[in-house]
């Protein structure tokens, strides 16, 4: 049976994150963001501790993706090392909620 949840708040992506040096609007902005994602993606009605969890980990994605706009990171010595697009983390947590695909 799930259990219920509300979304994260940004005090919550900054303690999932072990408080990094992010100002709290770059925070808001990046939640923001990945809770409407969710929201595309799946069903939130009722919003469960996975989806909450799934949220956590798709804003913590986006704020790591904005030091990296061409979508590499400079690995030092072993080169350049594309980011990773897609969570598989992100999917299992969802998979229960997503929304079906209509031709």
């Amino acid at each position: 049976m799930p259990v219920y949840a509300t979304p994260p708040a940004v005090a919550d992506l900054l303690d999932y994150m072990d408080d990094p040096p992010i100002a709290a609007a770059d925070a808001q902005e990046a939640l923001d963001a990945a809770i409407d994602m969710q929201a595309a993606a799946c069903v939130v009605e009722p919003y469960t501790q996975s989806l909450r969890y799934a949220a956590l980990r798709r804003a913590e994605g986006l704020l790591t993706a904005r030091s990296a706009p061409l979508g590499q990171v400079d690995m030092g010595a072993f080169g350049s090392m594309p980011l990773i697009r897609f969570d598989a983390k992100v999917e299992q947590l969802e998979a229960d909620h997503r929304r079906g695909n209509f031709a």
